[in-house]
């Protein structure tokens, strides 16, 4: 009852530490990477339950709307959470990580961790994280154009919300579903924004709205009113979407709002200026929202804010200047996948070269804002259909209490039928019986006769495949010693280094063939047992002396299908060779390798060394080695991620969702 007590004591000070703070986010990403670690320390040291920790932690984050250098807090959430064996922690750091790749505009990476957080929500009752999973899951499909699933995934988020109203919660609950509610109805808002039905749209607006109010959360409202002040652009009602929009301002700034929201008003406020044709002051507002995304990384608001500033450019007569922005807008928004921007800044890029006289490029911007476009609306009819599909969802619970009505009408009459057919059935079964029971005397002696001669051809078959297994193996080690021999004969260092590795390529595969031909199982490999003796392989091929250097091993033995093992021996042979080769001193050396089964869905590998590490700005997908280009190949085929940390050396985390078990 202490423990509790004390943990409900924590996480209030906690509270009252983010409520003070919450309007006092400095501009100074060093200030609040500083304030962000010694929080994160903090928890970390305390003796509160797991559970508190991930909800402490998931509120700093959130304090700093995800900004990058938050990145280390979700980590070790993620650490916790996976470490608890707690499946409904596990999806609340999956939605976490989503939200942070969602605010950094990597929305495929965020659309996967929400995938596995709704998979492993799908027999939870827990109601919150599913409404929340979805509604940023909502968002993210509506960023890269597929508004049919971002539809179909926030009226899912409604349905839970409305059933859930017939249930009693605690206070703490209600308030918190009581926001979902403000959530969803402002998401319905812009989605109807976007597909021009803005009497629907503003009806939601409201609502959210007057629901902010009554609760008293006056950034809420304020964002709110920032969307319908954008809503109002598009009907160029620009007065009144200004007079909103500044309103929406001092209630962002009264609530103590992030630096990131009032940036987005700002950017608001600067395309109302531009279509009152009021250029100076809307570059000031422009300026003043493109320094802060710039500063905090936030890679979407640059990029409308570039979109904003070339058409600004455009007005002015300064083409060159709106060409070189709206690029940077159109390259943004292709590496970030954001279907709605590609369109935006291919539009205008087309006016811009024409306005210069230069046509090619003019109609190739122009066939491209047509593809985008087209990729959003698909079809002239996208909005009767997608507001079908809102029909359907919001009457669907109707018809299905219309059919259990209808169903318990006909109940007393299907009984009294079944009763008769029973007993007729009764009746046929037991003059049957006679003629069943002397045909299974019958039946039975074909069937042994016939599992005898299958047990035997199987037997034949099973020594067959060991036998292949067998050839394979002695195959691959023939092809080994030929290298072998043929590198004694070379001179030249770099072409032994390539032969070496590929020696240990094939010998990561002989392996597997050698354990499925001694092996009674056929079509699986333990991971212990291979994993283990794959290290101590390529330790003897890289000379690593175990006196000198500490190698760690903890294996999760599992039984791995061929399908599975194979490009895994072949990624791990890469990743471990490289470890022996560049990381782990020959002197002092330590290396540390870890494979666990993190859920039903999840394999898990992590590899560290303290070597040098790698440079800050590597990425596996522009690296020109054939090494890293067959782990990023064999990756794909696993539907794995993988994970660089170079502090204190390398560590890698390869999380595999595609595997089968044996």
């Amino acid at each position: 009852m202490e423990n509790k007590l004390l943990q409900q004591l924590l996480l209030i000070l906690f509270l009252f530490f983010i409520s003070i703070s919450f309007g006092q986010t400095t501009e100074n990403n060093s200030k609040n990477i500083a304030i962000v670690d010694s929080t994160l320390s903090e928890i970390i040291r305390s003796s509160i339950d797991d559970s508190v920790k991930i909800n402490m932690i998931s509120r700093l984050a959130y304090r700093y709307r995800y900004a990058q250098y938050t990145i280390n807090a979700i980590r070790k959430l993620n650490e916790i959470a996976k470490n608890s064996k707690d499946s409904k922690l596990i999806a609340d750091a999956n939605r976490i990580f989503g939200n942070y790749y969602y605010f950094n505009s990597n929305l495929d990476s965020s659309e996967y961790h929400l995938l596995m957080s709704k998979e492993l929500l799908s027999d939870s009752n827990n109601i919150l994280l599913n409404i929340q999973v979805r509604n940023t899951l909502s968002g993210v499909y509506r960023k890269k154009g597929e508004i049919s699933k971002a539809i179909e995934t926030i009226l899912e988020s409604k349905s839970i919300l409305e059933k859930s109203e017939k249930l009693e919660f605690n206070k703490d609950l209600k308030r918190k579903l009581f926001s979902q509610q403000i959530i969803v109805n402002n998401t319905l808002a812009n989605f109807y924004n976007q597909m021009e039905d803005y009497e629907k749209a503003i009806e939601c607006y409201d609502i959210a709205y007057s629901k902010s109010i009554e609760i008293n959360s006056l950034v809420s409202a304020g964002v709110i009113m920032s969307n319908k002040g954008d809503l109002l652009l598009n009907l160029n009602e620009n007065k009144k979407a200004l007079e909103v929009l500044f309103k929406a301002k001092e209630l962002k700034i009264e609530g103590n709002s992030t630096q990131v929201s009032l940036a987005n008003t700002d950017q608001n406020i600067a395309l109302a200026l531009y279509k009152l044709q009021e250029y100076k002051k809307s570059f000031e507002y422009i300026n003043k929202s493109l320094s802060y995304y710039k500063q905090a990384n936030i890679v979407l608001g640059e990029i409308e804010s570039s979109i904003i500033i070339g058409m600004l450019y455009l007005q002015t007569d300064e083409v060159d200047k709106a060409i070189i922005n709206l690029s940077l807008a159109k390259k943004l928004s292709f590496e970030n996948r954001v279907l709605e921007n590609q369109k935006k800044a291919c539009q205008y890029l087309f006016e811009a070269y024409e306005k210069k006289g230069d046509y090619k490029s003019s109609l190739k911007n122009h066939k491209e804002f047509i593809q985008a476009r087209d990729s959003i609306f698909n079809s002239k009819n996208i909005k009767k259909i997608t507001q079908l599909e809102m029909k359907y969802t919001f009457d669907k619970e109707k018809e299905f209490r219309a059919l259990i009505s209808k169903t318990k009408e006909k109940e007393n009459n299907l009984i009294i039928r079944s009763l008769i057919i029973g007993l007729i059935a009764l009746t046929i079964i037991a003059g049957l019986y006679y003629r069943l029971s002397y045909v299974n005397k019958e039946s039975n002696k074909q069937l042994t006769d016939k599992n005898s001669q299958i047990t035997e051809a199987l037997d034949v078959n099973k020594i067959l495949i060991k036998e292949t297994h067998h050839r394979v193996k002695n195959n691959l080690q023939i092809i080994t010693s030929l290298l072998s021999m043929q590198s004694r004969f070379l001179d030249d260092e770099k072409s032994k280094a390539i032969v070496t590795d590929s020696k240990n390529r094939i010998k990561s595969m002989s392996l597997i063939h050698q354990k499925l031909y001694q092996e009674n199982n056929l079509t699986g490999i333990e991971t212990k047992s291979y994993f283990s003796e794959l290290i101590d392989s390529l330790v003897l091929s890289y000379g690593i002396d175990l006196s000198k250097v500490s190698v760690e091993k903890n294996i999760e033995d599992i039984l791995l299908d061929v399908d599975t093992i194979i490009p895994l021996g072949l990624i791990l042979n890469e990743m471990i060779s490289n470890a022996f080769k560049y990381g782990v001193d020959k002197e002092t050396g330590i290396f540390k390798f870890s494979f666990s089964k993190v859920s039903d869905l999840e394999l898990e590998i992590v590899l560290q060394d303290n070597g040098p590490g790698i440079p800050l700005d590597f990425n596996i997908s522009q690296s020109k080695s054939y090494g890293m280009k067959l782990i990023k190949s064999l990756s794909k085929k696993l539907k794995s991620t993988l994970d660089f940390n170079s502090d204190n050396g390398l560590k890698i985390t390869m999380s595999i969702r595609k595997f089968k078990m044996s």
